[in-house]
């Protein structure tokens, strides 16, 4: 609500001067209102997945990929899971995978794994439940290109700040020497204000509901990521996932603006893993 506040105030301040009082209202309702609706509509609305392949710069598998993913998925028919509509490739050179909305994004490097099969079968719990329409929506909140907009002031506002404070150091020098008073500019003043520039535009963009609930999605991310595993596991990947989860850690949940993982500690996932394992 902070947001759209703000935005619906900041654009009826920028387009007053060329608008109609009622059009510049319609225009900052919408502006406002924008983000949160585009955002439920991941929920029941069609999947979209251009925007967000282009923003996680996903591409279509090449012919080895995909040759790889129809073998993978043969295995997978075979247990119950079904093929999702699209799979997309992410040239990171992890071991690493995602549902985002109603699809898939596997990194590069995981086509070479031998525990492929185990770790779509975890994606697949992912994309059979709401966690991936619920991350599609959390990405929506934000408006496009916000995060590039924050970033952009915030270097701004820190070039300029080092520009000043040559001058600001020069003008108390001067006021020292012809007034005999010292002027002096508190470190943490200016680092208050930077920070309060900084949650103004986070808010603007559609980013403070999300870094506000944090606490919250902690927990949800922490049982989401250990269903995905029990996923697995229960349709025969329990070994297979084990030991890829000894070498890797999957980060598919990550919240936007936030760049720490919620993920359970990997000693968590595989003692919750252990009672599916074949025992002699």
């Amino acid at each position: 609500m902070a947001g759209v506040g703000l935005r619906y105030w900041v654009i009826v301040w920028a387009s007053s001067p060329f608008l109609s009082d009622s059009a510049a209202h319609t225009l900052a309702t919408i502006g406002a209102m924008g983000p949160p609706c585009y955002s439920l509509l991941a929920w029941v609305g069609p999947e979209g997945n251009r925007m967000m392949r282009w923003k996680v710069r996903g591409r279509i598998p090449t012919i080895t990929e995909q040759a790889i993913l129809d073998e993978a998925f043969r295995a997978l028919t075979n247990r119950g899971i079904t093929q999702p509509c699209f799979i997309y490739t992410v040239d990171q050179p992890d071991l690493n995978a995602t549902v985002i909305g109603h699809t898939p994004y596997l990194h590069r490097d995981l086509y070479a794994s031998p525990h492929l099969v185990a770790v779509i079968a975890h994606e697949m719990g992912h994309y059979h439940s709401s966690d991936g329409r619920l991350a599609l929506a959390l990405h929506r909140l934000t408006i496009p290109g916000g995060w590039l907009v924050v970033s952009f002031t915030m270097r701004l506002i820190g070039l300029i700040g080092s520009l000043l404070n040559p001058i600001v150091r020069l003008l108390s020098a001067l006021s020292y020497i012809v007034l005999r008073i010292e002027v002096t500019v508190p470190a943490r003043l200016s680092q208050f204000i930077q920070r309060i520039i900084l949650w103004m535009f986070i808010a603007l963009v559609g980013g403070i509901g999300i870094i506000a609930t944090v606490p919250l999605w902690r927990s949800y991310i922490h049982q989401r990521e250990l269903a995905a595993d029990r996923h697995a596991a229960q349709h025969g990947f329990a070994c297979s996932l084990t030991l890829f989860l000894r070498q890797a850690q999957l980060d598919e949940m990550n919240l936007p603006w936030n760049e720490v993982s919620f993920h359970p500690p990997v000693e968590e996932r595989l003692a919750a893993l252990q009672p599916y394992l074949p025992h002699p």
